[in-house]
């Protein structure tokens, strides 16, 4: 199952005003305007923005801010989107961003957070280069905590599933998950060997694919 595929089931998109935060270079911006969706890229790292605004439809709006600051005007949005990005926001503004989404969302908006668990084929392979251990569980406990008691947001749905993508070649998984990262290609240099033989240990071939497998869990939340 993909991340748009599982929202659609719970948020018809089509004409809908969505944020898309921590979008990166756009590939789940892409896909939420070809459901029909209204979309607002947002994203903090110049170059990923320049990226994304060379790839994307002009429709999209993609714009250079942080999680804790959106560029975005109160009660503006449908829908605020997270697909495996907000363990990216500094622990110290976590809060903010937080109160930023429920700013930017209309009365009964809707926010979607979509956070990889510290386990699976392509976790034990990313960890040789980044360990998320720690702020991906932080992520699941923030979002387990958000929608309980009387506060901003009420939980309305939350399902597991697994994101499995496929990488060819040892080269193709650099390319996609390595490279794109100066942090994560310095530490690769350094342990090129493990890295490749963790690589070829952890693909999944059973179905004639090189599949790695990242399960992770969708919150669903409305604005209160």
């Amino acid at each position: 199952m993909g991340h748009i595929e599982h929202l659609s089931t719970l948020f018809d998109l089509k004409n809908k005003a969505v944020a898309d935060v921590g979008a990166g270079s756009g590939a789940f911006s892409a896909q939420l305007f070809q459901a029909g969706a209204i979309v607002s890229a947002i994203e903090i790292d110049p170059d990923k923005v320049a990226a994304a605004r060379a790839k994307l439809p002009s429709d999209v709006a993609v714009l250079e801010g942080r999680a804790e600051a959106l560029p975005l005007a109160d009660g503006s949005q449908d829908l605020l989107c997270y697909f495996f990005s907000f363990h990216h926001v500094p622990q110290e503004v976590q809060s903010l961003a937080l109160q930023e989404a429920g700013r930017v969302l209309k009365p009964g908006g809707r926010l979607h957070v979509v956070e990889p668990f510290p386990y699976g084929s392509m976790f034990d392979v990313v960890r040789l280069v980044e360990d998320e251990t720690e702020v991906r569980t932080r992520s699941h406990e923030i979002m387990g905590a958000l929608g309980q008691g009387d506060g901003a947001f009420e939980l309305l749905d939350k399902a597991e599933y697994t994101l499995s993508r496929s990488y060819p070649t040892f080269e193709d998984f650099l390319k996609q998950v390595v490279r794109v990262d100066p942090a994560r290609n310095r530490i690769f240099e350094e342990n090129r060997t493990a890295i490749e033989e963790r690589f070829e240990q952890s693909l999944d071939r059973s179905s004639g694919g090189h599949l790695l497998h990242q399960p992770c869990a969708a919150y669903h939340f409305r604005k209160r």
